[in-house]
């Protein structure tokens, strides 16, 4: 038995080190096409905006690429949102399907902004005129996501005294201004930043140049605010990126690279003594998880790294550059590139092995909770299993257990050294093996 559960084991450590991204082809045209924003509506379909990535970019770009494929294939166009050139930023893309998504733009040239919907896969978009976004000096439009065809945000700069933020529940037919008496009262001077923000279900939360967190429990309908460690997320001198697992654990690095966790939903933050490279452009969870992926485009500090432990631990991927990242689950994620040609480059796919989900299913096999620092269950109603061993990332086996056959067992780990640990599960005729993290 044990012969064979090493062998299985070889076999995972290999699959470890498979690659980890996938470069394709957004296939814009222009070459060095960035980018910058990107909607995982499904395991299957994926939405990404554009940005001119050359030292003299243009900030009216008005591109976007869709995959219906799991990222594989692409097919890029143009958002005609009623200006030929200029006129308007795009500043987020959110997209619920392969036909429909929507795009907040900002006045790049003194035109109104707004949120503007796409039903036909991008072929012509639509304004949704009740987000009103009117004051020709103070509206600014920052970002706008739905969490289903109905249910919808769009989040702007303070205008007439307050945040000026419009919900919807019909996909953005009618939109209605958030009153001001549920939003914290914004600082002198403050504003947010354009695809600045963070949702885990219902929750979200918002950056501002002021170094606040504005968050939402009820998809934007009331709103709190507390301050982060930082005093801006986005200036020039000092800058931020933040993810959250849950509605309660999170993450945020600064872009001098310190990185803090927060287990209160960002009320409050602790700093982390991290190991390893943390790249400070772009900072992603695994929803649900403890795993964490950071990136940067930076001259000089391009690359990625993953952790799988809340980010004490960073191994680095690589050192090309990526933009924004986002990930939908455990297999399926994205981080922006740059386009080097019609056929080549633009975006990473995920293709690694190395963000397994927290709980293990294999031949119907689970292990919960994963991360644990006391007990652990493994359980398979349909297969009886026998032993269990506790295996290191260098072979080693740590802990052993044999017992008569059983569909769920209970196990401590509570003497386990904090790390990363191989389980396998010996049946009569099968081993399953996962990867299990000790806090």
């Amino acid at each position: 038995m044990i012969k064979i559960l090493q062998l299985t084991l070889l076999l995972a450590i290999t699959s470890v080190n498979a690659q980890f991204w996938t470069p394709k082809a957004t296939t814009f045209t222009t070459t060095s096409r960035g980018v910058s924003g990107i909607s995982i509506a499904d395991a299957n379909t994926v939405w990404v905006k554009a940005y001119d990535g050359t030292a003299a970019a243009d900030t009216t770009i008005k591109e976007y690429a869709r995959s219906s494929d799991g990222g594989n294939t692409w097919v890029s166009g143009v958002m005609n949102l009623g200006f030929a050139t200029g006129g308007l930023g795009i500043s987020s893309i959110t997209a619920v399907s392969g036909t429909t998504a929507w795009v907040s733009a900002y006045p790049a040239t003194g035109n109104l902004g707004g949120v503007w919907k796409t039903i036909n896969s991008g072929s012509s978009w639509s304004k949704q005129t009740t987000a009103l976004f009117s004051d020709t000096t103070d509206s600014f439009t920052n970002f706008v996501y739905f969490w289903d065809a109905n249910i919808g945000i769009c989040q702007g700069d303070p205008q007439a005294g307050y945040f000026e933020m419009y919900t919807t529940t019909n996909g953005g037919t009618n939109w209605a201004r958030v009153p001001s008496a549920n939003i914290p009262v914004p600082l002198s001077g403050e504003y947010g930043y354009t695809n600045n923000y963070a949702i885990v279900g219902s929750t979200m939360w918002f950056g501002t140049n002021k170094g606040r967190i504005y968050k939402s429990v009820d998809n934007g309908l009331n709103w709190t605010v507390s301050q982060s460690p930082i005093t801006d997320f986005g200036s020039a001198t000092v800058s931020g990126a933040y993810s959250f697992s849950t509605a309660t654990k999170g993450v945020l690095v600064t872009s001098t690279g310190i990185l803090y966790s927060t287990v209160n939903g960002g009320s409050s933050w602790n700093t982390v003594n991290y190991n390893g490279s943390l790249y400070t452009g772009d900072i992603e969870y695994v929803p649900g998880s403890s795993r964490l992926v950071s990136t940067s485009a930076a001259t000089g500090s391009s690359g990625s790294s993953y952790s799988l432990d809340d980010g004490l631990n960073w191994v680095n991927v690589d050192f090309d550059q990526h933009t924004t990242t986002a990930f939908f689950n455990a297999t399926t994620g994205y981080t922006g590139g740059f386009t080097t040609s019609p056929s080549s480059g633009g975006i990473f796919k995920y293709t690694g092995t190395v963000l397994p989900t927290d709980t293990f299913s294999k031949n119907n096999f689970s292990l919960f909770p994963n991360p644990s620092s006391d007990i652990i269950t493994v359980q398979n109603p349909n297969l009886d299993f026998n032993s269990i061993s506790f295996t290191d990332v260098n072979g080693r086996i740590i802990k052993q257990l044999e017992f008569a056959s059983v569909t769920e067992k209970q196990i401590s780990v509570s003497e386990l050294n904090s790390g990363i640990y191989f389980i396998l599960i010996g049946s009569e005729n099968s081993n399953s093996v996962v990867k299990f993290i000790k806090n």
